[in-house]
């Protein structure tokens, strides 16, 4: 393979840009002679993950499993108030507002009322991760509704089709593209939840541990747990991508074309 043809694969200027900032991050290290409770090195910040995998892998399983349900109730739940939404003028201006205002109530303030009401368990976290990822969905799937040609729906209409199958061959495949995005979206904030609801509260999870590496001024550690909540992410991005490739393989035909 030439040079000109791997630095048009997709993932090669990518790669490239993270290399280079890891170089420069161990760079500064170095040079300046960083203490390590300050800034850890790269390398150190490598050796301390490899040294706590054992421990790290209860915690990371915790909050995978945690993030992944908070995230499937937000598309249950997002794509029904989208539906609800779609369906009439009446209920639109209903739930838009308070979709919205839900919005401008910090996470910092939600989640210890979360934590109050259902307790410190798995279920207060994985309602927090859903309160995260909600609003991104139903927008994008409301949005995807409501663009809707609407000469397609009178065609449906014409030719007899009953309003489940008006959902099923219309409203679902126009709206896909939009809940992807939505669920994009929320991918990558799901890990953020989950690590904030462990933050409060628990004994198991990513935050958990980042509490724990903090209060002890680990720094390193600290950095470890960042890191694989970055990568945690990322992976869950790359899933929900693959999996909407898999859903809407005429996006792909159409964005090669």
């Amino acid at each position: 393979m030439t040079r000109r043809a791997i630095a048009r694969l997709p993932w090669f200027w990518g790669t490239v840009g993270v290399v280079g900032l890891v170089a420069v991050w161990q760079l500064v290290c170095t040079l300046f002679a960083v203490p390590a409770y300050l800034l850890p090195s790269p390398w150190g910040t490598l050796a301390a993950l490899w040294a706590d995998a054992a421990v790290l892998g209860p915690h990371l399983a915790t909050t995978a499993i945690e993030a992944f349900s908070g995230l499937a109730l937000a598309v249950v739940f997002g794509v029904a108030v989208a539906v609800a939404m779609s369906a009439s003028r009446p209920s639109r201006d209903l739930l838009y507002p308070p979709l919205v205002l839900s919005q401008a109530v910090p996470l910092i303030a939600v989640a210890p009322l979360v934590l109050i009401w259902f307790g410190l368990g798995p279920s207060a976290k994985v309602l927090i991760v859903a309160f995260v990822c909600f609003f991104p969905i139903t927008v994008n799937a409301y949005e995807g509704f409501r663009t809707v040609d609407p000469l397609y729906l009178e065609l449906l209409r014409t030719l007899g089709a009953r309003r489940r199958d008006v959902y099923r061959h219309l409203y679902l495949p126009a709206t896909l593209p939009g809940i992807l995005a939505g669920l994009r979206v929320g991918a990558t904030y799901s890990v953020l939840g989950a690590v904030v609801g462990k933050w409060l509260g628990g004994s198991r999870g990513l935050g958990v541990y980042m509490t724990r590496a903090l209060q002890s001024f680990r720094t390193d550690r600290l950095f470890a747990a960042i890191l694989i909540v970055m990568f945690m992410s990322l992976a869950m991005f790359k899933l929900v991508d693959g999996v909407g490739g898999r859903l809407t393989p005429w996006l792909r035909r159409r964005q090669r074309a």
